[in-house]
Formats: C-alpha cells, sequence, structure tokens
C-alpha cells in the first residue's frame, strides 16, 4: 500500500484538520448505531414484518457469517477508495439496508438487507476514527482525540436516549415510522460525512490487490495457528464466541419475555433506554471489577449473568403473577454484565498483543467468536420455535451455565493476568 500525502500548504492541512475535528462529533451523534430502530427492532421484526423471535435469532446467527465473509472484499475496496470515499459509499449502502428493510417482505428480506448491512458495516468501520487520528495524531493530540471522540459519545448516547424514548409511541401511530426517521437520521450522517477532508490518502493501487490477497491469506493462516498453540488465546476467544452468543440470544429472549408479559409499545422502547442508560453507567466499574477479581473477573461476570437468566427462566417457568418488576431488575443486571464484559474482554485480548501481532489477534478473534456464535444462536433460535419462551429461558440458562463452568475451569490461568504472569508458550504468537 501506498501513502501519499495530499498536496496542500500548511494552512490548507491545518484548516482540513480543524474542520474534521469540527464535524467529527456532530457525525458520531447521528450515525453511531441506528438511532430509532434497535429500540423497536424487536416489535418491527415480529409484528410488522411476521416473523418469530426463533426466526430472529437465526438471523442473527448468520450476520457473524457475512462479517467474515464481507472482511476481504470491504477490506480491498476501502483500500482502493481510501478513507473520505469509503465513509461516504459505507452510509450509502446503510441507507440502502434501511431502505430494504421497510420494503422487503418477511425472513428472506431481512436475510438480504443483513448481507448488505454486513458489507456497508465493515465497510465504513473506522474509517471516521481514523479521519479524527490523522486531524490529531500531533504532539498533545492524544488528549485532544479522547475529547473530541468522548464528545461524540455524550452527543449521541442523549440523542439515543430520546430516540428509544419516543419510538415506542411513534411504532403505535404507524409500525414503519420509527424506521423512517431512522433513514432520516442515515441520510442526514451521510451528508455530513461529505464534509470530512482526508489528511493523507491511504490508497492500494490496483495493480496490488493481488499482493493484498496473498497478505490476508497469510495473517488468515498464522491466525489459525495462532489459535492452535496458543492454550491462553484459544481460551479467551472460546469464552468470548459463548458470552457473545448467551447476550445475542438473550437480546431477542429479552423481547420475547416482555411480550410474554403483556409489555406496551410505548413501555417496550423505555425499557430499553433505561436499559441503555444503566449499561453506559455500568462501564465506568470495570476498572475496579478487574483490580478486585484479577483472572476471575470473567468468572463473576458470568456467574451474575447466568444467574439471572435462570431466574427469569423459574419465574416464567412457574408462571408467578406479578413478576414483572422482578424481571426488570433481573434484565438490568444482563445489561450491567454485559456492558462491563465489552470493555473487559477487549482490554484482556489487547494485553499480550504486540503492534506486530494486533491485526492478526484481531482478525483470529473476529473469526472464532462470529462461528462460536453463529453455531449457538442458531440452536438457540431452533429451541424457541419448537418450544416457548419460558421454556426455552431456563433450558438455555441450564446450558450456559454447564458450558461456563468447564471453559472457566479452563481459562482459570490462562485469562485476566499481566502479560509477564504468563507461560512464555502462551504469549509467543507469529
Amino acid at each position: 500500500m501506498k501513502t501519499i500525502a495530499k498536496h496542500k500548504t500548511k494552512k490548507e492541512e491545518t484548516k482540513a484538520k480543524r474542520q474534521n475535528a469540527k464535524i467529527f462529533p456532530i457525525y458520531k451523534m447521528f450515525s453511531w448505531d441506528l438511532l430509532f430502530f434497535y429500540s423497536t427492532q424487536y416489535l418491527f421484526y415480529t409484528n410488522v414484518k411476521g416473523i418469530t423471535a426463533g426466526e430472529i435469532l437465526k438471523l442473527d446467527a448468520f450476520f457473524p457469517l457475512f462479517i467474515i465473509f464481507m472482511q476481504l472484499p470491504s477490506t480491498i475496496c476501502a483500500d482502493l477508495l481510501g478513507r473520505r470515499k469509503s465513509l461516504i459509499v459505507g452510509n450509502v449502502i446503510m441507507i440502502l439496508y434501511i431502505f430494504l428493510l421497510i420494503i422487503l417482505p418477511g425472513v428472506v428480506g431481512i436475510f438480504i438487507a443483513n448481507i448488505i448491512y454486513a458489507f456497508g458495516y465493515s465497510l465504513r468501520g473506522i474509517q471516521a476514527t481514523n479521519i479524527l487520528y490523522d486531524s490529531t495524531a500531533t504532539k498533545g493530540g492524544e488528549g485532544l482525540y479522547a475529547k473530541i471522540n468522548g464528545k461524540g459519545a455524550t452527543g449521541y448516547y442523549i440523542l439515543d436516549g430520546i430516540a428509544s424514548l419516543t419510538a415506542g409511541y411513534l411504532f403505535v401511530i404507524n409500525g414503519y415510522l420509527p424506521m423512517i426517521i431512522c433513514l432520516a437520521f442515515t441520510i442526514i450522517a451521510t451528508i455530513i460525512s461529505t464534509r470530512f477532508k482526508d489528511i493523507y490518502e491511504n490508497k492500494l493501487e490496483e495493480n496490488e490487490i493481488s499482493n493484498k490477497i496473498k497478505e490476508y491469506k497469510k495473517d488468515f493462516k498464522i491466525s489459525i495457528k495462532n489459535i492452535i498453540t496458543s492454550k491462553r488465546l484459544r481460551a479467551l476467544l472460546i469464552f468470548m464466541g459463548i458470552f457473545n452468543a448467551l447476550i445475542t440470544i438473550t437480546g431477542t429472549y429479552k423481547g420475547s419475555t416482555l411480550t410474554e408479559l403483556q409489555v406496551k409499545p410505548e413501555t417496550f422502547s423505555m425499557i430499553n433506554a433505561i436499559f441503555t442508560f444503566i449499561a453506559g453507567i455500568a462501564t465506568t466499574f470495570q476498572d475496579k471489577i478487574h483490580k478486585k477479581f484479577r483472572n476471575r473477573s470473567f468468572t463473576f461476570l458470568a456467574m451474575i449473568v447466568i444467574t439471572s437468566i435462570i431466574l427469569i427462566g423459574i419465574l416464567l417457568y412457574m408462571n408467578i403473577p406479578n413478576i414483572l418488576p422482578i424481571i426488570l431488575i433481573l434484565l438490568a443486571i444482563r445489561s450491567i454484565t454485559m456492558s462491563n464484559y465489552y470493555v473487559l474482554s477487549e482490554r484482556y485480548a489487547k494485553n499480550f498483543s504486540t503492534p506486530k501481532t494486533r491485526t492478526r489477534i484481531s482478525f483470529a478473534t473476529e473469526f472464532t467468536t462470529n462461528i462460536i456464535e453463529a453455531i449457538m444462536v442458531f440452536f438457540a433460535g431452533v429451541l424457541l420455535d419448537g418450544t416457548n419462551i419460558r421454556f426455552a429461558t431456563l433450558f438455555i440458562g441450564l446450558i450456559f451455565l454447564i458450558i461456563f463452568i468447564l471453559i472457566l475451569d479452563y481459562m482459570r490461568t490462562r485469562v485476566g493476568l499481566k502479560p509477564e504472569e504468563y507461560d512464555k508458550k502462551d504469549i509467543e504468537l507469529e
């Protein structure tokens, strides 16, 4: 890959950097996730598109596989286009994704839309944050990058809270209304993305594509070798794949549970907004959890979330009246655990990677965890279609309890320590 500096005067370059820094928080506020969609996604799929909760999980199972398959074409496309154009094209594809969700019917329509989404998601990836990093990569610029990035995240959470609270009421008026507003916000984000300026043009020449594919294949082989030879990496990735699957499964089971308890759509989205708010606050405790539990941090989180799921299953299975407040508390515990897991898993994955191995570790993580997640989520979808939410929740809770006990025993001395505390053979990766 060739890195070509744009031919600008110093004054023009400084102006471009300032413009990027100014635009970024606004762009992130509108684009970090699909506003107005996720808080009513379950309702939209089941009530408007007419698919079952089990079918939602089966669709969710395929999405991680789509991400794997789209990784190479999206990477090459991004290298050919450069950062700014990749960001714009990725956002245009997101517009197409939402449009297809609105117009295409049933399971097949969502399946096709998800393939489009996987490509757009992979293509736009971290292009905006890379542009911001280029714009602040000067002496003392690290603090500025974090400040601007944090400002954008804060704006997003405020906007997402408002969107989540109002989406349920909009859904009652018309099931398509939250999706139409989501489409409008994505169009706004796309327009904003055109205002970014490339500070450097990182482009792949057309004659370098074959070399890029060879490099990708080489990284894939080395990643698989690292998983086979490093017990530490293998332990971490297996756990992450299982935990990711549990989060995806319980996300849909949560929707089925609230529907089973006859929660109204407007209350449904309000509950999701509160859970998002709680999860955001809870991430501030991840360092305290790590310091207190060290290499038992994952054990602590796994046992808490699995206990809450089993209790939900028991309460539903016994058909106890007036259990909604207790269920909501247990679901809030799931959100708290989930948010801390995301931060700690990323931290532990980076603990033993070096600049040389970081890309391959990321590839191995994406590949392994996505395959594990796909298999387990698909099974949970089949289970829910064949039974009911009461039995399925309890069964999943007990099965995952057994799985976690086995994998946590295997992980006990392999995850959560400082790099120097591990065996050398578990850290020497290619």
